[in-house]
């Protein structure tokens, strides 16, 4: 069934694989049937950053963005799942074509440019799941808002977010938005991440519970860099590193037709 189906949307552009494919399942979710595909998952349980998981494998950001199928997705027995990454503003993101498959390296070149309907959508989505799970979410800044005002964003996506996330990523990482990953260096990392735990410590008062945030962070740094961040998050008291985002290198797929289109691999 999987090699039909995949035969059947592998037909399609990208993108609009991609759609069609989640809202299938949430088609096969809302008529009970989605179960029949999904094999039954052992409890691996693991704790991490003070969370209880029940399995080590989730699904990671990027791909529901808007928590639009929270529920689909949650019943194939992921251990949690992040939904994101969303910006206090909705955004297009790109322009199409930004979705490219290398099929042959089983692989996929995207620049997608963080398209999501914003902060106020993704939270009614969440507001209305049966999804009892362990649920990430990820925030980003906005493409228009320059890097020295990026904090406002940050913020404003952690405060809106916190009542409802497990945990919290903040995106630093992502090759698709211009400028984003100066944020990981320097006196901009350092700046940003002070910004970020007090955000985080206000909401703690405020709510009453501690909801833990880590950092995504890009593959392409050199040493130094990978030390400099480390050190920064030691410092100000991150609670996780998520590693990695997806790369701009092109070393494991030299040669492919769409090697030089831009965006993270």
């Amino acid at each position: 069934m999987y090699g039909v189906i995949r035969n059947l949307l592998f037909r399609l552009p990208a993108e609009q694989a991609h759609n069609v494919a989640l809202n299938g399942l949430d088609l096969a979710h809302r008529l009970g049937v989605l179960s029949a595909f999904s094999p039954k998952i052992d409890s691996l349980p693991v704790n991490v950053m003070g969370l209880d998981f029940p399995n080590p494998v989730g699904l990671a950001a990027g791909l529901d963005k808007n928590a639009d199928h929270l529920d689909a997705l949650g019943a194939l027995g992921f251990g949690f799942i992040e939904v994101g990454t969303v910006t206090p503003l909705a955004q297009p993101g790109n322009p199409k074509p930004r979705m490219f498959r290398l099929l042959e390296h089983q692989a996929i070149i995207n620049r997608m440019g963080f398209n999501n309907e914003g902060l106020d959508h993704l939270l009614a989505r969440v507001d209305q799941r049966r999804y009892k799970g362990v649920l990430g979410i990820n925030v980003g800044k906005n493409k228009d808002t320059p890097n020295d005002q990026s904090e406002s964003d940050y913020r404003k996506g952690i405060s809106a977010v916190y009542s409802r996330a497990d945990y919290i990523t903040v995106n630093v990482s992502s090759p698709n938005t211009p400028g984003l990953r100066d944020l990981q260096f320097g006196d901009s990392l350092k700046g940003l991440l002070e910004a970020i735990k007090d955000e985080q410590f206000q909401c703690e008062k405020e709510h009453g519970r501690y909801v833990p945030v880590a950092v995504k962070i890009a593959p392409d740094m050199d040493d130094d860099g990978i030390r400099f961040v480390a050190s920064a998050l030691r410092e100000t008291g991150l609670d996780g590193v998520i590693a990695t985002n997806t790369t701009i290198s092109r070393d494991a797929v030299a040669g492919h037709a769409h090697a030089d289109e831009a965006g993270g691999l």
